[in-house]
């Protein structure tokens, strides 16, 4: 599990402790963000009909996202990356009415040959 967490040196070194009380908890490893390749999933449902589907999916391949449904009147739109890219998408497809709106999180992996 990939927990993400912002805070100085004391508030992780809280965290570590709390969650090393836990049983279920195996083994912890605190990760900077320069050492580990980040991304988070969005699935975004849009209102789409008439002339703002291609303006929609314009957006959508400036961002590299893919459009993983049609239907009549909207479309999903799956986007991957940081969270600054999915956020910047999101807003720029607000204006067309989000109809619903799923995100993973921050998942994370060690850079180079490392293992978590």
């Amino acid at each position: 599990m990939t927990i993400v967490v912002r805070g100085d040196e004391y508030i992780l070194e809280q965290i570590e402790k709390q969650l090393s009380k836990l049983v279920e908890v195996i083994s912890i490893k605190n990760c900077s963000a320069g050492e580990t390749t980040q991304r988070m999933t969005a699935l975004i449902k849009v209102k789409a009909s008439g002339s703002s589907r291609g303006v929609i999916i314009e957006t959508c391949e400036i961002f590299r996202a893919h459009i993983v449904d049609v239907a009549e009147n909207s479309l999903i739109v799956e986007a991957t990356g940081s969270e600054e890219k999915i956020s910047s998408l999101i807003r720029l497809l607000e204006p067309y009415g989000i109809l619903e709106l799923l995100k993973s999180g921050l998942v994370a992996m060690d850079r180079g040959e490392k293992t978590m």
